[in-house]
């Protein structure tokens, strides 16, 4: 479309190259003359696509990367464009008629080879990842995708591109160990959220999670489980009398019988303080008083510093059992249960086991 413009000064100005037969006919006033249309394009002569008609080798020098033709059967080089030159760091005459092999590192030259063989015979591109040796010393990532060629005098060729990777795959390394860093700091961060760091036992927030699981499979498929509920007896005596180090020492020793004592699918835990529970899954109530009475034994015949002191004359533990469904219906029931019937054992005189069944026989 004509500019219109105001100034004869600036129409002169913007119309420059523009010849006087046009100039007149933008003074006219637009409104008596009709705009002209636009030409449209001249139809292509031919149906090839653009591709069809550039020139390759114009293609071929302008690549960024790194582009070569290589014999096809003795894989010597033929020609190397200008970013060959550059990115190599030789020219072209020191490429041309040396083997392509020559840039290889020793040990990918055999897969290498096979990967070219592959791609002429199946006329398909074939990209792989290596190394070459440049002549700085330098030994970058190469990614190289080859695929067969054929000249116009008939020849068949394989044409090279090879790409510096070196950055991206440095890049996907770093990104790779700092994923794998952060899934270990992931590990360790849910291991202390649900470890108990004096025990090392599972910790409450660990427990009631285990326990709904248990709850809602055992309500599913009609199994029972247990929970053995223990206390350490005059703890806060033995802590007083004895300082917290020595109290340390027997939490992490009441641990390690529980560990010993409990099979490989009960779950020990440290409750708080000075108490602990084990979930034991597939397991009635009678079953799980003879682990309780297991454990408490053991506690009673260990050896612990100052144990000689306590007010029962050795250090020892009250338990309380309970069991899905027999004691309750849902998982609070069953742990209120435990917890009920260890609190029993404890204003009876305490070092003994008892089970909710007792607090019916108490309340009667």
């Amino acid at each position: 479309m004509p500019v219109a413009v105001k100034s004869p000064t600036n129409f002169r100005i913007k119309m420059e190259g523009v010849s006087t037969d046009e100039q007149l006919m933008d003074n006219q006033d637009p409104k008596s003359t009709p705009p002209r249309p636009s030409a449209p394009p001249a139809p292509p002569q031919n149906s090839a696509r653009p591709s069809q008609l550039a020139a390759y080798a114009d293609l071929f020098m302008r690549l960024a990367d790194i582009a070569l033709l290589v014999h096809a059967d003795t894989l010597i080089v033929l020609d190397a464009n200008d970013a060959a030159e550059r990115i190599l760091g030789v020219k072209a005459d020191h490429l041309i008629g040396a083997p392509l092999m020559n840039w290889v590192v020793p040990e990918h030259r055999e897969e290498f080879e096979k990967n070219l063989r592959i791609a002429r015979r199946r006329y398909y591109p074939r990209e792989m990842d290596m190394n070459w040796v440049f002549p700085d010393g330098r030994v970058p990532a190469i990614r190289v995708s080859a695929c067969p060629l054929k000249l116009l005098d008939g020849r068949e060729v394989i044409q090279v591109i090879a790409r510096d990777v070196t950055a991206q795959k440095e890049a996907e390394a770093k990104a790779t160990k700092y994923v794998a860093e952060l899934e270990n700091l992931n590990r360790t961060l849910e291991a202390l959220s649900t470890t108990d760091e004096k025990t090392q036992l599972p910790n409450l927030r660990s427990f009631r999670s285990f326990l709904e699981q248990a709850q809602m499979r055992s309500k599913r498929y009609g199994h029972p489980y247990s929970l053995v509920f223990f206390d350490l007896d005059h703890f806060k005596f033995y802590n007083d009398r004895n300082g917290h180090h020595a109290g340390d020492d027997l939490l992490k020793k009441m641990a390690l019988i529980l560990r010993e004592s409990c099979r490989t699918t009960d779950y020990p835990c440290r409750f708080g303080g000075e108490e602990f529970i084990i979930l034991c899954p597939d397991v009635d109530w009678q079953s799980s008083m003879v682990l309780a009475e297991r454990i408490r034994r053991a506690v009673e015949e260990a050896i612990f510093p100052a144990g000689e002191h306590q007010p029962l004359g050795k250090v020892t533990v009250s338990a309380g059992v309970a069991s899905f469904p027999a004691h309750g219906t849902s998982s609070e029931e069953v742990l209120q249960a435990a917890n009920q019937a260890l609190s029993l054992s404890k204003k009876s005189g305490r070092n003994r086991t008892l089970a909710a069944q007792a607090l019916k026989k108490s309340a009667a």
